[in-house]
């Protein structure tokens, strides 16, 4: 049996986890700082909007604008955080750890990760400028540059799509079935908010750029989607579950914190048509 290339397949396997971690963040103007639970400032839309506010209780239903309204502003003035990632699709396993970075016109990250199926090194992840580096085995050491940009590369509009605001509250608006507050929660020993959503993964990724071959037989019906809000609104949790297709569970901790975050050496970054020219040559 032809074996894929590791790189294929960690391109393909991370899809899901970068699309996760950079929901809702870009880059742009600077609004005023608001320090509110997530549940404070849906009663504050509910002032705005004419309705009664009142506190919201366990079990409350949540309106599906408000909550996407609120899942956004989560992201508005959002600067440095650590992430890690648990995931469990496709029959891959994969766990990561790294950093984010919201500050720029679009986000940048660097991440470790881990997976059996994948091999038994870690793999080292970096987005900087929409360009994403892969180091992996497969490649004695040097990163494979992917630019998410380029014309052709059916990567590129699935992750732009993915970090793009005004695209994932469209995904979002498109998918969702209903929208529960579960109530506050200890999470290690800090308090927060739990809101717990139902979508349908069909209609989300319907408008997604990339997906649109995607056999609806391949998706669950139903998907479920955890968020965990701090006392400032900022997602610290999420958890993705997709039935038979698997499930992501992704924590963001350390807002603010110091990142370095830069793209390899030149001399150590490879790309796709380099690859092809040695393969030619050695053939």
């Amino acid at each position: 049996m032809k074996r894929t290339p590791t790189w294929r397949r960690t391109a393909a396997a991370a899809v899901l986890p970068l699309a996760l971690t950079g929901l809702a963040a870009c880059g742009g103007e600077e609004s005023a700082e608001d320090t509110s639970s997530a549940s404070a400032q849906l009663e504050e839309q509910g002032d705005e909007d004419g309705e009664e506010a009142g506190g919201l209780e366990a079990g409350d239903p949540v309106p599906d604008d408000d909550f996407v309204a609120l899942m956004a502003a989560s992201f508005e003035d959002a600067t440095t955080a650590r992430t890690t990632m648990t995931s469990e699709t496709a029959g891959t396993t994969i766990s990561a750890e790294g950093v984010v970075d919201y500050t720029g016109k679009t986000p940048a990250m660097r991440m470790t990760m881990e997976s059996a199926e994948l091999g038994d090194e870690p793999i080292e992840m970096i987005l900087v400028d929409n360009v994403m580096y892969m180091q992996v085995p497969d490649l004695g050491g040097k990163y494979l540059s992917i630019d998410l940009d380029e014309p052709g590369n059916p990567l590129g509009p699935m992750m732009t799509d993915s970090m793009d605001p005004s695209k994932q509250a469209e995904m979002m608006r498109a998918g969702l079935e209903s929208v529960t507050f579960v109530g506050e929660e200890d999470v290690d020993g800090e308090s927060l908010e739990r809101y717990s959503a139902t979508l349908d993964p069909s209609a989300a990724l319907e408008g997604m750029q990339g997906m649109e071959g995607v056999p609806k037989s391949m998706m669950p019906e139903q998907m479920q989607s955890d968020t965990w809000f701090d006392d400032d609104g900022r997602v610290r949790r999420m958890v993705i579950d997709m039935g038979e297709l698997g499930s992501t569970e992704m924590s963001m901790d350390d807002w603010g914190a110091d990142v370095d975050i830069e793209a390899p050496p030149a001399g150590q970054v490879t790309t796709m048509d380099d690859m092809m020219g040695s393969m030619s040559q050695m053939s």
